[in-house]
């Protein structure tokens, strides 16, 4: 990895996410106006589109890209979860459960691509839906729209079909061998 990839637009703009996803775990403990989470929440949720597009536009696809790509997603639900927890009306039970979904489903998928040679974890298209329907869950929860709690739920059960589906994938690898 060369110490250059840092300073790629796609790169920094992955760091902002995890800078973001620190700023709204520090905005959980401390009394701010919520739509200032609101905005940081919403770049990153942004960012998080642009990085990628960006690499592959400019061609600026890079290991270091690789591997801050999941390192931010999973910073990003983890941290706006808590804040939707601490200062929101999101259940601190479901919290509990979707973050131990989320880091098991992690897990998983990194023993998975260890399994395959690779020490970081690639997004699979089921992932970057079961991101998208996080993202667009946690943003009707912080809009406190009607209905959210029932959106909420679902955002679990995908969530725990997301989690048998890296299951699967890993115990379909290791018996095929």
């Amino acid at each position: 990895m060369v110490k250059k990839d840092i300073l790629k637009i796609p790169n920094l703009i992955s760091l902002s996410r995890i800078l973001g996803s620190v700023l709204i775990l520090i905005f959980t403990f401390v009394n701010i106006n919520k739509w200032i989470v609101g905005i940081v929440y919403v770049y990153s949720v942004i960012s998080d589109k642009l990085d990628g597009t960006l690499a592959r536009l400019l061609k600026q696809k890079t290991e270091l890209g690789k591997r801050l790509e999941p390192i931010a997603d999973v910073s990003l639900v983890y941290s706006i979860f808590t804040y939707l927890t601490f200062r929101l009306d999101f259940p601190q039970i479901l919290y509990k459960i979707a973050l131990i979904i989320l880091i098991i489903g992690f897990m998983l998928n990194l023993i998975l691509n260890l399994m395959k040679g690779k020490w970081f974890v690639p997004s699979f298209n089921v992932s970057k839906v079961m991101i998208f329907i996080v993202h667009l869950c946690c943003l009707v929860i912080f809009l406190q729209t009607a209905y959210h709690l029932e959106i909420l739920w679902l955002t679990i059960i995908f969530g725990i079909f997301t989690f048998l589906y890296y299951l699967y994938n890993l115990f379909s690898f290791t018996f095929k061998k």
